[in-house]
């Protein structure tokens, strides 16, 4: 009969493990301590003794205990010690400040003595000009001409155009009479009798003799008259400009009056306000001054405790090594090896119990075929 292998123990199992697993951590220890000795001092570990410690299978295991040294050279020694001697001037001048220096701190903000914020100007202050300032130009501005102004010139020219041209008639109109009777004559002597041919023709000629003379007295009447027109056109236009000139004048004058006043009007309220702004902004100043010197003076003693606070930490020494490097070593899986093993004997001996049970199995159908021959 086939006997099943026998489980492993978990306990030994665990204890061999852990066995396993602390050599692995103190050989691993051991291989990355390494001493380093370099011109500014010195890196030495040293075994210092052992800690015991209790398995959860109740034995007791002693694990290494280890200590590092670092020695620095003379000249390194000496800097650190100037350091940490200047650490602890540092520390006390800053425990005497912080005993005498920040008093005030314990003491309420008075800002009593700062000036008045002014954030008005007074009544002083205007954002108009003012009485003086004036809107309107004055009875001194003109915005007309006035009576002596004239829309229209001049009198009644028809008599100097008749008179012109009765003047022109009365001249031609007696060398015309005589030119008609010495042509009459002429007819009545040659025979040509009133409504012939020729008689007509020298009558139309005496008409046209009329009528050129009187054309020519009309222009030269048309003329008389054109001439005295411009002359009263160009007489109004000389009176009418010299008004305008003197109202200009006026009113140029009266410009210049209302434009003085108004800038001296406005210099003075602007000189005014200027220096109402100027005087304001010179108060506050002076209490925003008051005030940053106060916080300052407050704050003085804190700001040199804190950079005396920063300055009194000590660095550590250099003792420009390099890093160890560091070994990893692979631990031992002993429980995974115990638990490989007895996996591979279970299967064995399932393989050898099937086996066994295969040919019993055989054998008894063997003798069941003999007895049937029979």
């Amino acid at each position: 009969m086939v006997s099943s292998p026998k489980a492993p123990d978990p306990y030994k199992t665990a204890d061999a493990q852990s066995q396993y697993n602390t050599m692995t951590a103190e050989t691993q220890q051991l291989m990355n301590m390494t001493d380093q000795y370099t011109p500014y001092g010195n890196v030495i570990y040293n075994q210092t003794g052992t800690t015991q410690i209790t398995g959860p299978d109740g034995k007791t295991y002693n694990v290494p205990r280890f200590s590092q040294t670092t020695t620095l050279n003379n000249q390194q020694q000496q800097t650190l010690d100037q350091q940490q001697q200047s650490a602890t001037n540092i520390a006390s001048t800053a425990n005497n400040l912080s005993n005498t220096g920040l008093s005030n701190l314990s003491q309420a903000v008075d800002t009593s003595g700062a000036p008045a914020l002014q954030t008005s100007l007074g009544s002083d202050y205007s954002s108009s000009p003012g009485s003086n300032y004036s809107t309107s130009v004055g009875n001194g501005y003109a915005t007309g001409l006035g009576s002596g102004y004239q829309t229209s010139f001049g009198g009644d020219v028809s008599q100097a155009y008749n008179a012109a041209k009765n003047a022109v008639m009365d001249q031609y109109t007696p060398t015309l009479g005589r030119n008609a009777e010495a042509t009459r004559a002429q007819e009545l002597a040659s025979g040509v009798r009133a409504g012939s041919a020729a008689y007509s023709a020298n009558e139309q000629t005496i008409g046209d003799n009329y009528t050129r003379a009187a054309d020519q007295a009309t222009q030269t009447a048309q003329s008389v008259q054109n001439q005295l027109f411009n002359q009263q056109q160009s007489q109004a236009q000389f009176g009418n400009s010299a008004m305008l000139n003197q109202a200009q004048f006026g009113n140029e004058a009266a410009l210049n009056q209302f434009n003085a006043q108004n800038n001296a009007a406005l210099t003075g309220q602007q000189f005014t306000n200027s220096a109402l702004l100027s005087g304001g902004q010179f108060n506050n100043d002076a209490r925003n001054q008051y005030l940053s010197q106060y916080y300052q003076q407050r704050d003085q003693p804190l700001n040199e405790l804190s950079a005396l606070l920063s300055q009194s930490q000590v660095n550590n020494a250099n003792t420009a090594t390099s890093a160890t490097p560091q070994t990893q070593v692979a631990g031992v899986d002993y429980s995974g090896m115990v638990q490989s093993n007895y996996a591979q004997k279970m299967a064995q001996s399932n393989q050898l119990t099937s086996g066994l049970f295969q040919l019993g199995s055989s054998a008894m159908g063997m003798g069941g075929m003999a007895m049937g021959g029979k």
